[in-house]
């Protein structure tokens, strides 16, 4: 049996990996909107991120949280390996038809590419939760490296000898696929992960986490439709402007994802050990970890951010810097929500994280009808803060009523 590193290590190579992941993401965004002629193509490519996210909620199902909380391992790796395999097909059947009722037909194309492109991510994503199960996350690090220094450099030439969206995605998909058959390999020296479809697995994975993968996905249909409204309102260019302003945000909520992702587990056992108080301080100390490095970057952004913006993107961009700070409190409630439902689907509270994300779904309909057209491209984000304001208001209620049963059960503690 391999080595186990220590939870420090574990969270140090996830955070390497994931941060450089998320760099190369965000420089994909620079890359399109210095190479193209226009910002049409940053425009499209934001569109198409942001339908994937509705993909990725389905693809994954959140059986990450599921799985590397499944700490007696009652459901085998092969199992988890399948039910992914299913959920993906699933998650690009519904993908195709909301971008087939909801986008113009000249981003079909860019929409499929990146799609295909994410579905390699969220395959492999469940590999990564046989890494973290053996507690050997330092596979998953050197695997975003390896996938995201190969994406980032086939976008590049794709982009710069075709000048072409399509090709450069297309490009991408190529370069990273093979990339797949390493993880499955360093996974396979763990467990048998050949994937088993057991029918009764996969509908008992399914029902289990089906509410909360509903209450996800609807969620996260906020960000998607607000920068779809704001591109129907003001123009593909301008939503190109606030996509490329705002996506560095990105990396720091995925940062504040990277503080609790290797504690998943940790937060189940203390629950399970009906540890409310120690279940509490670890939620109290990752809250605070998130708060202090969104406000960090807050204070770096108003110093800097203009003159950094400047740098990457040029004077034209930079002229639209004052997008950062709604768009960093956007980002940190983005955050904020992903914790809120990942911990509650620790716990197996998969109702309370249904209810929560869906009413943050259902209230930002209206809000984007109102606030948009009023207050310009900042709209969007304050469409995103407002409804995962009341979203996280309501997940922590569920979550807080959680600990109290444990307190109730186990007087003691």
């Amino acid at each position: 049996m391999l080595k186990e590193n220590s939870l420090k290590a574990n969270m140090l190579w996830n955070s390497i990996g994931s941060l450089y992941y998320s760099g190369c993401q965000w420089l994909i965004t620079v890359v399109v909107a210095r190479l193209s002629s226009s910002y049409d193509a940053a425009g499209l490519l934001a569109v198409a991120m942001s339908v994937s996210n509705i993909f990725s909620q389905i693809g994954l199902f959140r059986i990450r949280s599921y799985q590397v909380s499944d700490i007696h391992e009652k459901v085998s790796a092969g199992e988890y390996v399948g039910f992914r395999l299913t959920t993906i097909f699933l998650g690009l059947i519904f993908t195709y038809i909301y971008m087939y009722f909801t986008c113009s037909r000249d981003s079909y194309t860019v929409i499929f590419l990146y799609l295909v492109f994410r579905a390699g991510d969220v395959f492999i994503d469940v590999l990564h939760g046989v890494d973290q199960q053996h507690l050997r996350m330092d596979y998953c690090g050197i695997s975003m490296i390896i996938r995201a220094t190969l994406f980032l450099a086939a976008f590049i030439i794709g982009l710069a000898k075709f000048d072409n969206l399509n090709v450069a995605l297309f490009a991408m998909v190529v370069a990273t696929y093979p990339v797949i058959i390493f993880d499955y390999k360093i996974a396979s020296q763990f467990t048998d992960v050949r994937p088993s479809f057991n029918a009764a697995v996969i509908k008992r994975l399914f029902m289990s986490c089906l509410p909360a993968v509903v209450g996800m996905s609807l969620c996260s249909v906020v960000v998607t439709y607000s920068r779809q409204f704001l591109g129907e309102c003001y123009g593909a260019s301008s939503l190109g402007i606030y996509a490329t302003v705002c996506t560095p945000i990105v990396i720091i909520q995925a940062c504040a994802t990277y503080v609790y992702a290797p504690l998943l587990g940790t937060f189940a056992e203390r629950y399970e050990a009906k540890d409310a108080s120690g279940l509490f301080r670890l939620v109290f100390n990752v809250t605070l970890s998130m708060c202090v490095l969104f406000a960090v970057c807050a204070g770096v952004f108003m110093l800097f951010g203009s003159q950094l913006l400047t740098i990457v993107f040029g004077s034209r961009i930079a002229a639209n810097s004052y997008l950062i700070y709604a768009g960093l409190f956007s980002s940190a409630f983005t955050a904020l929500v992903a914790f809120l439902s990942d911990l509650l689907i620790s716990v197996r509270d998969m109702a309370g994280c249904f209810i929560g994300n869906c009413i943050g779904c259902f209230i930002s309909f209206p809000l984007a009808w109102f606030l948009i057209p009023r207050t310009g491209l900042n709209g969007a984000s304050y469409v995103v803060i407002i409804s995962y304001f009341i979203a996280c208001s309501i997940l922590f209620s569920f979550l807080s009523k959680s600990v109290r049963s444990l307190v109730i059960d186990n007087p003691d503690r």
